[in-house]
């Protein structure tokens, strides 16, 4: 049951995306930036079809991936890469969809959105498509940035070069608007509003789990000292503070790791220190 929510989410996610690249993106030349940036310039400089080139640009890359990274993205990054080539094929050339509004701007605004909400339920079911995640990932480790700071220089960089092919730096606004807007999408579909999450994990694996977590979350963790009231059994309680976007892989990182762990998670509206940039109102 979990398994068939998760490819739900996937196709569905995988399709909205779609729509947003069908019905805004790719008719007004927007690049949101990333492999869809790419494979938007090749749909309109040689004609090559978007699902085409989005699939054969993420094979190298998802295969550096595995070399460098190891092959820790399984079977649903192949899958939403999959879809997401797909889905843009059925829409344009079987259901012969396109640009639905004259106007660019509302094309970024609205391509932004169903692009973030789309990519926001791939990743809720622990999904991704690829691309830019895996090179913000490679990029992280080869340069010490973190991978956020990353894929956003990755997806900056795609965004001029539409704008330069093209020759209208009007694009490149256009691509930020589109980018931003998918950014917060993502973040809303996930989590809501509150950027950050508070974690309590109840173990006895404490010194496994609080080691994954440094190492593939890159977030800081305390160990207090905790006892049973009832067994009066002692207890490892393991404290940390990650991204929202973190929830999922904190949670899969636990079960893995304790099956019978006791996790509380809840929301926070500040944090200051390494890590988390002071929140603006």
């Amino acid at each position: 049951m979990k398994i068939l929510k998760d490819i739900l989410f996937l196709a569905g996610g995988s399709a909205i995306a779609s729509l947003g690249y069908v019905l805004f993106l790719i008719p007004f030349r927007i690049s949101p930036g990333g492999v869809s940036g790419v494979s938007i310039v090749l749909y309109h400089t040689l004609k090559v079809p978007f699902g085409v080139s989005y699939f054969a640009l993420n094979v190298p890359i998802f295969l550096w991936g595995v070399r460098v990274l190891g092959i820790d993205f399984g079977l649903k990054t192949i899958l939403g890469t999959v879809l997401l080539s797909l889905f843009p094929e059925f829409f344009q050339r079987v259901l012969h969809m396109g640009a639905i509004t004259e106007n660019s701007v509302i094309a970024s605004v609205y391509g932004g959105m169903l692009l973030g909400a789309g990519l926001g339920f791939v990743l809720k079911g622990k999904g991704s498509t690829g691309g830019t995640d895996i090179l913000g990932r490679i990029m992280n480790r080869y340069t010490g940035l973190s991978t956020g700071v990353s894929i956003l220089i990755i997806d900056s960089f795609v965004i001029l070069l539409s704008a330069w092919t093209f020759r209208t730096y009007e694009l490149a606004l256009l691509g930020y608007i589109a980018l931003f807007i998918s950014s917060k999408m993502i973040d809303i579909i996930l989590e809501g509003r509150d950027y950050a999450k508070a974690v309590y994990i109840f173990t006895n694996r404490e010194k496994k789990i609080g080691e994954r977590i440094m190492k593939e979350l890159k977030r800081g963790a305390t160990l207090l000292e905790g006892k049973g009231m009832f067994t009066q059994e002692r207890r490892g309680v393991i404290f940390c503070v990650i991204h929202r976007r973190q929830e999922e892989r904190i949670k899969e990182i636990v079960e893995e790791e304790d099956p019978e762990a006791f996790i509380v998670i809840s929301d926070v509206h500040e944090v200051l220190g390494k890590g988390f940039p002071r929140r603006k109102e």
